[in-house]
């Protein structure tokens, strides 16, 4: 009877080194291109958010420089760091004015037409009425006797129905300048926005000033008149707001700069804004 032979099958050394080798780099490999996709995502969701928290930025100061009084825009000066702070005086309502105080002494009342919506004001009203604002120096150059600008005390309906509506003033004033339109503003205080280190700071209720304020002179420095807008900027070397003047043809364009910076990712934010100069 023959003798069965078998054989024991198996992998030699070379074999299985040369197949650890194999997979060590495929493994490498795979874990290089999970990792690149990772930190690719992870980069990329932090620009979106840097972009995202920017523009949000953007916006909000858009949305109140379009209601900003004519010509009250104003910045200073950047810093190194990129510091800088723009202010303006919002606009709450506009009408056209019928006897305002513009010759001899002036006066405590007027009439205006109503404003839409009908608006009435009880003492104090804390707010400015505005006629013709040339340009911000005079504007900031608060005067109670005389200039485009008069505290306002009380905003009354007398007659009702008639369309009518009066002004009474803080103190008898005069205002230095007709409107061609007979167009009046009434205004609320100062707000500014300053780009203070790496944040981005929103300021009111301080007043108004002839010398721009900034956080280191006469702007609050705490809630709730100063509020957080945006952080993470680094606007060294950068210019954050500037005001190109208006022309005779055009309307003063208002450019923003940030740029917002986290984990080593930057994304430069750059807008205009058409301002109205018509005053």
């Amino acid at each position: 009877m023959p003798i069965k032979r078998t054989s024991n099958q198996g992998f030699t050394l070379i074999e299985m080194v040369t197949t650890i080798i194999i997979a060590s780099i495929l493994a490498a490999g795979i874990v290089t291109y999970i990792g690149d996709s990772t930190e690719g995502f992870l980069t990329s969701a932090n620009r979106s958010r840097l972009a995202t928290s920017g523009r949000s930025a953007l916006d909000r100061m858009t949305l109140e420089i379009h209601n900003a009084l004519p010509n009250s825009v104003r910045v200073n000066a950047a810093a190194a760091n990129g510091d800088q702070c723009l202010e303006f005086m919002p606009t709450l309502r506009a009408t056209t004015y019928v006897n305002a105080p513009l010759t001899g002494s002036g006066s405590t009342t007027f009439d205006v037409i109503n404003f839409n919506p009908l608006t009435t004001v009880a003492s104090p009203a804390g707010m400015y009425a505005v006629i013709y604002p040339i340009n911000n120096v005079n504007l900031y150059n608060y005067n109670d006797d005389l200039g485009p600008l008069a505290l306002i005390d009380s905003i009354t309906d007398p007659s009702g129905g008639d369309g009518i509506m009066r002004i009474t003033l803080d103190a008898q004033h005069r205002f230095n300048r007709r409107s061609p339109a007979r167009r009046l503003f009434v205004v609320d205080q100062p707000v500014s926005f300053c780009v203070v280190s790496d944040k981005l700071y929103r300021y009111e209720d301080y007043g108004i000033e002839a010398t721009q304020c900034t956080p280191s002179t006469c702007l609050p420095s705490s809630l709730p008149d100063r509020s957080l807008v945006a952080d993470e900027i680094d606007n060294t070397g950068l210019t954050a707001f500037v005001i190109e003047s208006a022309t005779r043809r055009s309307n003063a364009i208002i450019s923003f700069k940030l740029n917002m910076t986290s984990e080593g990712d930057t994304v430069r934010l750059d807008h205009e804004v058409l301002t109205h100069n018509v005053p």
